[in-house]
């Protein structure tokens, strides 16, 4: 799975950022200059003084927009919140889909409530939600859907949801082009040092890896090396369509899930692709008018 970072500022962060790794390599991936993939963003984990500015970025991951204020994200990002509870209230959650600088504050959204797929094993913060470290579960652990939702306080402006793909997309498609995209820092940081989100530039990069396999009904394997790195994490891998429908006239299969802790030794992601997931994601969505928020003075539609 990928990388996470500390207490919900801690906790969230704790699927966030913390990417270890010692050899140093630049992404090959290309920024998203013409918002092509529009409906994926990003989401951060800002701690905020007492008037509520944010004074500090804890942590970050990518998302997908898949209705118009769901976004579908990695679970371990996700989960420490509900290991937690309640987040404390000097941290904010955001979610922006600005191309060239999610750190904007013009362009945030805030998040009202995550919802984290059952399978995901109970996650405090790191290292237990630190994928890369092997603590929270094995890689292409069977039966661990790496899943997360994210629900906006607000509609994206001009953002259209993506489409998920048919059901076995990827069953279909073993050894063809996807497409990954995310909001990943370009080089890995060594694993003793503390994340530097210092040094994030808030771009949205995609690039293209090759499907190698379908594992079972959770995994499936991408060409190394991967480039996804630390921001990456729950970012949207499409499938090409043969009509222009959903982001960029492709098709949401999967999330990212792991790229390893040097940033191109693992292309472990979860697929988006299959019924039971698609299902849960549905159910969830129906049932968040009933769920307690994150941020009760955010609520979802």
């Amino acid at each position: 799975m990928k990388y996470a970072s500390r207490f919900v500022a801690n906790a969230i962060v704790a699927a966030v950022a913390l990417v270890p790794g010692a050899t140093i390599m630049s992404a090959q991936a290309t920024v998203d200059l013409e918002n092509r993939y529009a409906s994926v963003g990003a989401i951060m984990v800002w701690r905020v003084d007492d008037a509520g500015n944010p004074v500090e970025l804890r942590g970050f991951v990518s998302g997908t927009l898949i209705r118009d204020r769901v976004m579908v994200t990695a679970g371990h990002f996700t989960a420490p919140a509900k290991a937690l509870g309640t987040l404390p209230p000097s941290i904010r959650i955001v979610a922006s889909f600005s191309p060239t600088n999610a750190k904007d504050p013009q362009t945030w959204i805030p998040v009202a409530r995550l919802a984290t797929h059952p399978s995901m094993p109970h996650c405090p913060p790191p290292p237990q939600c630190d994928p890369t470290d092997e603590i929270l579960v094995a890689p292409l652990e069977p039966g661990i859907a790496d899943v997360g939702l994210v629900f906006l306080a607000q509609t994206p402006r001009g953002v259209t949801p993506a489409r998920f793909a048919d059901y076995d997309a990827l069953g279909k498609s073993e050894g063809g082009p996807t497409t990954i995209v995310g909001y990943g820092t370009t080089t890995p940081r060594m694993r003793d040092l503390p994340p530097d989100t210092a040094l994030w530039d808030g771009k949205r990069r995609f690039r293209t890896s090759i499907l190698r396999r379908v594992v079972d009904d959770t995994w499936a394997l991408w060409s190394i090396p991967s480039y996804v790195c630390s921001g990456d994490s729950g970012g949207g891998i499409f499938l090409h369509s043969p009509r222009p429908v959903g982001t960029a006239g492709e098709l949401l299969a999967a999330n990212v899930s792991d790229g390893g802790q040097d940033c191109r030794r693992h292309n472990n992601n979860n697929r988006l692709d299959t019924r039971k997931i698609q299902d849960w994601i549905n159910e969830t969505i129906r049932q968040s008018a009933t769920r307690s928020l994150v941020n009760p003075r955010a609520t979802p539609r």
